[in-house]
């Protein structure tokens, strides 16, 4: 059960380091509400697509107040992540979106009235240790990127509290279904002002970040399904690891001895998460 897990939720934190590398290069050719609003576009193209062929489509719900409230943080999350992505280094802002592990105990406890054991707690610390030294964070001055950075993992660890609420009758493509309808009504508001700034060059990358950011949910959704969510959350970490090593490849970016600390911390706090 863990195995399955911690391999989607794996998969979910490759999936959004790439969305990150994505959003940072677009980023600079396109407001981040005109992002948003064509990423949610084409995220709910791509999933009636798979619905239709895989005849799994259907709107029946008896949990739509749940998914409307799990998709409101999500829009909220994706807004202040782009704008972090935007306006502060890449590894930075992956951080600030991954400390979402960390309020999932909060919130779960403040929902559930359930206190996650000690091993969360003391993975969760660990883990958030690691990504820490991994982005070089503390060297790293506060500005608007990072407070909006902060605001987004807030958001995604209470939308992550919400998958975990309705992940024993929800299945993850009925999640995506309603995830990707409720964000696209959302940034409808946006639409007088998105309209006028969609550039047809950009139009393959709006494609596979609206595919990569459906796939990052899809895979969590999975892993929500499998697990106890707070003790898998903190596998979430290794996006951070998935960014730099991306930034490694792609770019030419450094890899020190801090950051191989930092990953190993990360891996390390994670797997502590799982300890009974």
């Amino acid at each position: 059960m863990y195995l399955k897990a911690v391999s989607n939720i794996t998969l979910s934190a490759l999936m959004f380091a790439l969305a990150g590398m994505i959003v940072k290069y677009v980023s600079y050719k396109m407001d981040v509400f005109s992002l948003v609003f064509w990423r949610n576009v084409f995220s709910f193209i791509c999933v009636l697509f798979v619905g239709w062929h895989s005849g799994k489509l259907s709107f029946k719900s008896e949990r739509k107040k749940l998914h409307a409230l799990r998709s409101l943080f999500t829009f909220f999350a994706l807004i202040t992540y782009f704008y972090a992505v935007k306006n502060t280094e890449l590894s930075t802002a992956v951080l600030l979106q991954q400390t979402s592990p960390v309020f999932v105990p909060i919130i779960s406890f403040l929902v559930f009235r359930r206190l996650s054991d000690r091993y969360v707690w003391i993975g969760t610390f660990v883990g958030f240790l690691g990504v820490t030294i991994t982005s070089c964070m503390v060297t790293h001055s506060i500005n608007g990127g990072d407070l909006s950075g902060i605001i987004s993992g807030a958001m995604g660890g209470a939308a992550t509290i919400t998958i975990w609420m309705m992940s024993d009758t929800e299945s993850p493509y009925r999640q995506m279904l309603f995830f990707s309808l409720y964000t696209l009504l959302y940034s409808f508001v946006f639409l007088p002002l998105v309209w006028d700034s969609f550039n047809l060059s950009l139009l393959p990358y709006l494609i596979i970040l609206g595919v990569i950011t459906t796939l990052a949910q899809y895979f969590l959704s999975v892993a929500c399904a499998n697990a106890p969510t707070d003790k898998i959350v903190s596998w979430s970490y290794l996006s951070v690891i998935f960014a730099a090593l991306l930034g490694y490849l792609g770019w030419n970016e450094k890899i020190t001895i801090s950051m191989l600390l930092g990953m190993i911390l990360i891996v390390l706090g994670a797997e502590i998460s799982l300890r009974k």
